[in-house]
């Protein structure tokens, strides 16, 4: 399985030397998160459901039905004009999980392991006509959406105390991926055509190439 891991283009100096390492990030904080942990998504499905996840929060911060704790990115939401002017510019960057446990869920999972450099790829889109690179976060994430039906994303992950039943949770999960898809529907059948070719770049190379 492959974990997918959204970050900012800022971070990626950083990341190259030390890996993704546990914290609690402005993106966490977002949805309500406080653990210190190293966050990631599996597969497309969990990057999809975080996304629009994502995007639900933020609406419901800038119109005021949802308050953050952290005032700083209160702030910030209230000022930013969309959730891509919010987040900034970014990757999904993407790593192995075959011996990683995910403490959570498939869309919000988390560890307490450090990822180390080498370990890490940045997903990347590559026009087929003329072999140009795409790698913002925004357009990879609609890409995922082109090639996964919202009926396909299950909801998965560990039980505890409080976890969600996981039927009532895919049913949820379905409806709000499918809200956005319809929402955003010609934004996604962009990548619903055969002109790009998903692929990755070795983080180290990406970041000597493009940054």
């Amino acid at each position: 399985m492959n974990y997918y891991h959204m970050t900012s283009l800022n971070n990626l100096a950083s990341i190259r030397k030390k890996g993704l390492i546990p914290g609690s990030g402005a993106n966490s904080k977002l949805i309500g998160d406080d653990k210190i942990k190293t966050f990631f998504s599996e597969g497309f499905e969990g990057a999809i459901a975080l996304y629009v996840d994502f995007q639900i929060v933020y609406d419901k911060v800038r119109v005021g039905q949802v308050k953050l704790a952290d005032e700083g990115i209160m702030q910030k939401v209230t000022k930013s004009k969309s959730l891509s002017d919010y987040l900034g510019e970014g990757v999904y960057l993407r790593f192995d999980g075959t011996n990683i446990k995910n403490e959570r869920n498939f869309e919000n999972g988390c560890t307490d392991m450090t990822i180390p450099p080498e370990d890490l790829t940045v997903c990347v889109l590559q026009r087929k006509n003329d072999h140009s690179i795409v790698f913002s976060r925004f357009e990879i994430i609609k890409y995922m959406m082109a090639t996964v039906q919202p009926e396909q994303i299950q909801y998965y992950g560990a039980k505890y105390d409080g976890s969600p039943d996981f039927e009532k949770a895919t049913c949820r999960i379905q409806e709000k991926v499918r809200l956005y898809y319809e929402n955003h529907q010609m934004e996604i059948r962009k990548y619903a055509t055969n002109a790009y070719q998903f692929s990755l770049y070795g983080l180290g190379d990406f970041v000597e190439k493009f940054i």
